[in-house]
């Protein structure tokens, strides 16, 4: 049994930036093209994998998590949402509603951090967890039989190959990140620590706390610049503890949802045809919508 966990932003924002402003909402006129994308990628979804599971992971935490917390900087170069992005944002949470698929945002936690609580209550109801996403820190939660996946773009990825492409255990990916930093999240990494040699790091040692424990041997590693490697890991050290903090996932989230929590409820037909019409989709999706709900009843009766 497989449960569908979907990192919602992604599949959003990717229609956000390709698709054409070509659909408003009738009552405030906002674009709702990110709105049409993300139905048109949920129904093909439901249609190709008939899901008996499946859960949709938002983002709220924007200025309020617990890694704004830890660090006033996390993120702080990314501009929030405007209205209308917000308006579209909140419906495609209404969407996931009308559609009968378990969805949710938090206040402290992340999106990844409520799929990789999500994807602990699975497992343990003996599920697998297939997560749905292309971000490449979402790969730090994958284990030996779950399966990550690109929806549309790339064939599911079990952990085997994921570590392959990344050249690095999915468990190394939180160290890798906050050895080299990433920008996209305003995380500082050690200066002087690219990709490449951050790799070798891992290559030879599990963790960064394990390296920090083995400063004293960097100098002999085959490694370019290792002579410098030490002093360098040494000056960041409070830095590179604090950027670890704040690219793990944390999956102890204790209103996360189980295996039974996340069934696929059924499409509201009535609510979903509603939708679209205040989206200002029309009848474009009704019939793939109708079909699904067909297949449903089928299998129920």
């Amino acid at each position: 049994m497989q449960a569908y966990l979907i990192d919602s932003s992604i599949y959003i924002f990717r229609s956000y930036f390709s698709l054409p402003d070509n659909w408003q909402a009738l009552d405030s006129g906002y674009p709702t093209n990110a709105v049409y994308g993300f139905t048109g990628f949920l129904l093909d979804l439901l249609r190709n994998k008939n899901p008996q599971h499946l859960f949709c992971a938002f983002d709220e935490s924007l200025r309020s998590g617990f890694r704004h917390d830890l660090c006033p900087d996390y993120k702080a170069n990314r501009e929030l949402p405007d209205e209308a992005l917000a308006f579209q944002l909140n419906a495609c949470r209404q969407l996931c509603r009308v559609l009968g698929i378990a969805e949710m945002a938090s206040n402290t936690y992340e999106a990844d951090d409520l799929i990789a609580a999500v994807a602990q209550n699975i497992r343990l109801g003996n599920a697998q967890p297939v997560i749905v996403s292309r971000d490449k820190d979402l790969t730090q939660i994958i284990q030996a039989d779950d399966l990550y996946w690109d929806f549309g773009k790339a064939p599911p990825k079990t952990q085997r190959q994921v570590e392959k492409d990344l050249e690095l255990g999915c468990q190394q990916m939180a160290d890798f990140l906050a050895l080299t930093g990433d920008s996209s999240d305003n995380i500082a990494g050690v200066p002087g620590v690219g990709a490449k040699t951050a790799k070798q790091l891992l290559m030879h040692y599990a963790d960064i706390d394990t390296i920090l424990e083995h400063l004293d041997q960097l100098q002999d590693l085959p490694i370019r610049g290792a002579s410098k490697l030490a002093d360098k890991l040494d000056n960041s050290r409070e830095q590179l503890l604090l950027s670890r903090q704040l690219t793990t996932i944390v999956a102890d989230i204790d209103k996360a949802p189980d295996l039974a929590q996340i069934s696929w409820q059924g499409i509201h037909l009535d609510g979903f045809e509603l939708f679209c019409d205040e989206m200002g989709f029309g009848s474009r999706f009704n019939q793939r919508a109708k079909e699904l709900k067909s297949r449903q009843t089928e299998v129920i009766w």
